[in-house]
């Protein structure tokens, strides 16, 4: 009976040993980051907290492998990051990872980058704003066979898909990186184990802002008009140095150029070089962007002095790199849109503020449209223009930015944008239609089209209703071009354009200089039948200046019309209040006269 009794002990214990070892398995990635010629850094994350082998090799049968020996921790919520090296440029390697001495099904493949200099012929994506679900997106992806995938962030949106606050809490900022690389989306992990992948976080999967998180509002009045407030959250305490401690912990990442600052970083790739700045965790976001007059209930967008998107040390940091850079070609990777053309938009919606309208599923207000742009860098004139000024003062050619955030696969050669632009997402959310819905109220004031005035490379919402999801795609050829594409969720390139090294866009210079002062008045105001335009003593009017004339309760308006000089006819207007939006090409300036017939 003992016998009988400590046989069936013995199973026992083999059955239990045993089930540990079948438990230990790869859970989440691996994934690829940090690429070099000869190296890269790849995170792993495992059931149990266990031992195990990285394999590396130059075919899918690992007849020769490189082995690279790594450890889950399990108060790194059983994850790692290792560091692979000894590698071959720009070279196909796959991967897998052994526990116990069995190979986990979870197995990859990534490519080396090239050497430093080297010119040839690469592919990249770029995508952001990646909802979890089911998304064709990612297998479009996949078939692109990128080299190298650049994420602009909203990857998955935590601050609003999980308890709130999760940035405080360490385990829901685990989880947070868990389903980014999870099964949650089964699409995902497939691009995830067949190339690299380059991130930055933005709102939705960071803080917001390093100080205070701006969020407008507005109540109808009596007259259908709208009143505009903005509530001011402050980030919590800690919450910046929580999620920059989760982001180096569970992703792969470039050494950072100061981690007590922000995730801003770059790195070389061939003939090219990649300066992806952080966009949300080193600069005052909107604290010193608008003005309220109380005894006119108006708000003004007036940026002052110190207003700052990168922040000092990060700004310097980007323009040291571009100016010392010896790459062919070199991307600015930002988390939002840098097309400065908006200003015009941002300044229509000044002038718009109290009407409301819909745009798409959403109801707003102008003042609604134009404080969600301000977040762009638009929304930041003077360091905008410092940025051209400098690019421009220093003959820093072949510049490409490529940027995400808003929602919009669009493309500028820069004649809009100030530098060649690719702005993409969602690759996986609702469709892009806020592009679409900008060119009807363009076309409605008689303001051009967005093909004419903002994206010219086309997109998705331009001259097109394609709202589906997708993705940026660059490629790189030698050092005679780059060719930008916009690819839909169903792989169908929506829209292409090339830009040729060395060179700026057709007729215009790459950067202009703005007036600074162009319509100072009015008058006379209240006007009974005419009213003059006043202009500033450095500017004078251009056959190609325009002027709209709105009733600002929304219920009428006269679209644009050239200016001619002289006066503008108001007798056909009723008594009451309207708005003057004066379009010099540059950008448009708004006036409220009265009229008193």
């Amino acid at each position: 009976m003992r016998s009988f009794l400590l046989s069936s002990a013995l199973i026992a214990c083999g059955l239990c040993h045993f089930s540990s070892l079948i438990a230990q398995r790869v859970t989440h990635g691996p994934v690829v980051g940090a690429a070099t010629p000869n190296g890269a850094r790849v995170y792993v994350r495992t059931s149990q907290a266990t031992a195990f082998d990285l394999q590396l090799s130059l075919d899918d049968q690992f007849t020769s492998p490189l082995t690279f020996n790594g450890v889950t921790v399990a108060e790194r919520d059983t994850s790692i990051i290792i560091d692979v090296n000894g590698l071959e440029p720009f070279t196909e390697y796959y991967y897998r990872v052994m526990i116990n001495g069995q190979a986990d099904s979870l197995q990859g493949h990534f490519r080396t980058f090239p050497a430093h200099g080297e010119r040839g012929d690469y592919v990249w994506t770029v995508l952001s704003c990646q909802e979890l679900g089911t998304y064709n997106a990612f297998n479009a992806l996949v078939e692109q066979a990128p080299d190298l995938v650049i994420h602009t962030g909203d990857w998955t949106y935590p601050d609003y898909q999980m308890p709130f606050d999760w940035r405080m809490n360490w385990q829901t900022l685990q989880r947070s990186y868990r389903r980014r690389y999870s099964e949650e989306e089964p699409n995902m992990p497939r691009l995830i184990r067949s190339t690299v992948f380059d991130y930055v976080v933005d709102n939705h999967d960071g803080i917001w802002a390093r100080t205070n998180n701006h969020f407008p509002h507005f109540v109808v009045n009596d007259d259908s008009t709208a009143s505009n407030s903005i509530d001011v959250w402050p980030t919590p305490e800690g919450a910046f140095e929580n999620m920059m401690a989760a982001y180096k912990e569970y992703f792969p990442h470039y050494p950072l150029a100061d981690e007590e600052v922000g995730m801003y970083h770059s790195y070389r790739y061939g003939n090219a070089e990649v300066f992806f700045v952080d966009v949300r965790n080193c600069g005052n976001h909107l604290d010193s962007t608008f003005r309220y007059e109380a005894s006119e209930d108006r708000w003004y967008f007036d940026p002052r002095p110190g207003q700052t998107l990168l922040g000092a040390q990060q700004l310097q940091w980007l323009k040291d790199g571009l100016a010392q850079s010896t790459a062919d070609w070199k991307f600015i990777v930002s988390g939002v849109m840098f097309n400065k053309q908006f200003r015009k938009v941002i300044n229509v919606g000044m002038g718009l503020q109290s009407f409301i309208f819909d745009l798409g599923d959403e109801t707003g207000t102008g003042f609604k449209l134009a404080h969600s742009l301000c977040s762009n860098w638009a929304g930041y004139p003077m360091e905008q223009e410092g940025v051209l000024d400098f690019i421009a003062d220093n003959s820093i050619k072949d510049v490409i930015v490529l940027s995400g955030h808003v929602h919009t696969n669009v493309m500028d050669d820069g004649r809009n944008a100030g530098l060649p632009e690719l702005n993409t997402g969602p690759v996986a959310g609702f469709g892009p239609e806020l592009t679409y819905h900008i060119d009807s109220v363009m076309q409605l004031l008689g303001m051009g089209t967005v093909k004419d005035s903002l994206w010219n490379g086309g997109g998705q919402g331009v001259n097109n209703m394609n709202f589906k999801s997708g993705f940026g795609k660059i490629e790189i050829f030698r050092n005679d071009s780059v060719r930008l594409c916009i690819i839909d969720e169903d792989n169908v390139i929506v829209d292409c354009m090339t830009l040729p090294h060395s060179s700026q866009p057709s007729f215009v210079p790459l950067h202009a200089e703005r007036a600074v002062c162009v319509l100072e008045d009015v008058y006379p105001n209240p006007t009974d039948g005419t009213l003059n335009l006043r202009f500033c003593a450095d500017y004078s009017p251009t056959p190609s200046d325009r002027y709209c004339i709105l009733d600002v309760a929304g219920r009428s308006f006269h679209p644009f019309e050239g200016y001619v000089g002289g006066e503008i006819d108001t007798r056909h207007l009723s008594a009451g209040n309207y708005l003057l939006i004066y379009d010099y090409g540059d950008d448009v300036q708004t006036v409220r006269f009265v009229v008193s017939n």
